[in-house]
């Protein structure tokens, strides 16, 4: 489970504000959009990635995805 950023990087709010908490608190660390890491998993292998949204105390999505 993530806060996920939108691909704009705008929002939701609750994730580009802990984005932005990263990129000063840590050397280049931010949030990710659910386009990097669809890009990310399926370059290893994974298939079928699905992201589902919802609303949880520090996480407001998961990237789902198959490796067969």
């Amino acid at each position: 489970m993530k806060l996920l950023v939108n691909d704009e990087k705008t929002g939701p709010p609750p994730a580009a504000l802990m984005s932005l908490n990263m990129l000063i608190e840590t050397l280049g660390g931010r949030n990710y959009t659910p386009s990097e890491y669809r890009g990310w998993l399926e370059a290893i292998g994974f298939r079928d990635v699905q992201v589902i949204w919802f609303e949880a105390a520090g996480a407001n999505g998961a990237v789902i995805g198959y490796k067969r």
